[in-house]
């Protein structure tokens, strides 16, 4: 989704109590085909006019069934030369019951049709704000997508977007109700404008008092929202934490801490439950009160009893309309803070996408340059890069070294384009790497790390995200050179074996040597190893680092490692301190000057530094 100040190029501001505005941008980013509300508002119009006409005729039908018709006749104004008109062409009660019949049959087929097309917009409006949420979270840069509870993430995602539906259903109401009230009150208006006026201010003032509950919905509906959300946190900390928790024994607090969030939950839905069932029983008994007030004005005033019954009538009718009007706004009331979430999900300029360049590469010639790069997390955090200038040749392997915290991940971070450097520039073959098409940069590169992300599914899906065309056998090769497919042969279901939540069925080195399947199924030009076998014993980690080096000998690989014994076999080592390169060449250089970092992290290792050493000079 492009980015836009709002679906109209002006800027809106979204003011509280705004939940029909936010609506109608909602539906217009939906990008819904114009003539879909004012159908809905039609059929919902000639519906009410369908049950108006029909109140008419069934008052007539009463007096003409009793022989009365000239008591109709009685009634005033032009509700009154309009009775007199209907009975010139009813002049029996079955012809009047059979017109009002077809018109009940009318209203329910309109009433039908009006609940199915907006069911399917509905819908519709609920498809596209999944998707459109969806791919906003794919699109934002990896900086936006971390300063964002992943509890709120799903909130949005997986419960907000589905409200929109219910929300285009009742401002479609509010519309129905709003005008079917127009029309009532207009037949009232040609019955007595005595009565259709005191009918209207009686009505505002119930209305006023029902409006009142308005503020106290919004208010819990911010709090419900939020309440929500951390029991969703609760809910995600116990199923991604489930084996922390349990190993310490923690069960019994989570559980209190849980059921503290959802009574919170439960009395704040309830309170809300509360409020929404106070609607009904008020309208009801206002209205009533707005009747009574009729009758006693018609009998003070000596208006006849066919004016009076009707009003009464028609006043009657026009209660469940008001009630349905009350109702559709105070939900909306209820849910704006959900609405306000989804669309400033969709229209924020906060989401800072990454770049997606324009330049091609087929391959990787001469390498990768960091030239004087600088980057923070955040604004207000150190630097984590503090300009750092260093070179990754292509076709070699390069060994980068250094402490935990030392800038090692972020350069990582930085080459698979989570981030963009806020200084210095990164060039790939003499180009910014910004400049180059970030899809076909990331098919030339793969990654294996030590916290490896394993998605829920087989051990089959889990590997072929790197190549959803690769084959069964392409799979098993690659799982085999990564030193598992023996073990993973050997489970009941071999490769179909699900691996559970971030791969918690397999050991650590186990998921890492998955992962780096992943990773060699991708066969890149570009291969990054971040600690990727630093769960495995020194021999099965010597033998699969062989096999890699052996079937990527002509690729370029970056190796970060805080094993320093292994960079004997590395053509170029880049040492990283405190965010700073400390050292850059090759191990023979680097081991000949006993002031670099790598030989004093050696020297340190009075058990390795001699053999290391000689194989490192010779």
């Amino acid at each position: 989704m492009t980015e836009r100040e709002d679906v109209s190029g002006k800027r809106i501001s979204l003011a509280r109590g705004a939940a029909v505005t936010v609506l109608l941008l909602l539906l217009q980013l939906a990008r819904l085909p114009r003539w879909v509300t004012p159908l809905l508002v039609t059929l919902g119009l000639v519906s009410s006019l369908a049950e108006t006409v029909g109140i008419t005729l069934v008052l007539l039908f009463f007096y003409l069934a009793m022989g009365q018709i000239e008591l109709a006749m009685s009634t005033s104004g032009l509700f009154g030369h309009a009775l007199e008109y209907a009975a010139s062409w009813f002049a029996s009660p079955t012809a009047t019951a059979a017109v009002i019949f077809l018109l009940i049959v009318i209203r329910a087929f309109l009433a039908f049709l009006h609940t199915l097309i907006s069911a399917r917009v509905g819908e519709e409006i609920n498809e596209f704000a999944r998707n459109a949420v969806h791919g906003r979270y794919l699109s934002a840069s990896y900086r936006f997508f971390q300063q964002h509870d992943e509890a709120q993430l799903m909130e949005v995602l997986g419960t907000e977007t589905w409200l929109i539906s219910g929300a285009y259903a009742s401002f479609t109401k509010i519309v129905v109700s709003i005008c079917s009230i127009v029309l009532f009150a207009s037949f009232l208006l040609g019955l007595s404008v005595t009565i259709a006026v005191t009918a209207a201010l009686a009505s505002l003032g119930v209305s006023f008092g029902i409006r009142r509950l308005a503020r106290p919905v919004q208010v819990l509906g911010r709090d419900v929202k939020q309440i929500h959300q951390r029991l969703g946190e609760h809910m995600l900390m116990t199923l991604q934490a489930m084996r922390t928790i349990r190993a310490f024994g923690q069960e019994r607090a989570h559980q209190q801490r849980f059921e503290c969030a959802s009574a919170k939950v439960h009395r704040a839905s309830l309170s809300l439950a509360k409020i929404a069932a106070l609607v009904p029983p008020l309208t009801e008994t206002g209205y009533l009160l707005v009747l009574c007030l009729i009758v006693a004005l018609a009998h003070f005033l000596g208006i006849g009893f066919a004016t009076t019954l009707t009003a009464v009538a028609l006043l009657y009718r026009l209660q469940p309309h008001i009630r349905e009007l009350e109702g559709n706004l105070l939900y909306l009331a209820q849910i704006e803070p959900q609405l306000k979430s989804i669309y400033l999900m969709l229209s924020s300029k906060d989401t800072d996408p990454p770049a997606l360049g324009h330049l091609r590469i087929g391959s990787l010639v001469y390498g990768i340059s960091f030239e004087e790069v600088s980057f923070r997390y955040r604004a207000d955090a150190a630097a984590a890069l503090d300009r750092v200038s260093f070179r990754i040749p292509a076709g070699k392997t390069t060994a980068l070294i250094g402490a935990s915290g030392s800038g090692k991940t972020t350069i990582v971070n930085l080459l698979l384009r989570l981030y963009s450097v806020d200084e210095g520039t990164i060039l790939v073959d003499g180009s910014p790497l910004d400049d180059v098409r970030r899809t076909n940069w990331l098919d030339l590169l793969s990654v294996a790390g030590q916290d490896i992300d394993l998605i829920e599914g087989t051990v089959f899906d889990n590997v072929r995200m790197a190549n959803e065309r690769a084959s069964q056998a392409q799979i098993i090769e690659a799982l085999t050179l990564a030193g598992i497919s023996e073990f993973i042969e050997s489970l009941p279901e071999k490769y179909d074996t699900w691996v559970g939540q971030q791969g918690q069925r397999f050991s650590g080195g186990q998921r890492q040597r998955i992962g780096l399947a992943r990773a060699v199924l991708r066969n890149p030009q570009f291969l990054i190893l971040d600690e990727a076998l630093s769960a495995l014993d020194r021999d099965l980690e010597e033998s699969v680092r062989r096999a890699i080096e052996v079937k990527f000998s002509d690729r370029t690989i970056l190796r970060i490692t805080h094993r320093l014994e292994t960079v004997v076999d590395a053509h170029h080592v880049i040492c990283i301190e405190a965010g700073r390169v400390s050292a850059e060449g090759s191990p023979s250089d680097l081991l000949r000057n006993p002031e670099s970092p790598l030989c004093k992290a050696l020297m340190d290792r009075h058990s390795i530094v001699e053999p290391v050493a000689g194989r490192m000079l010779r």
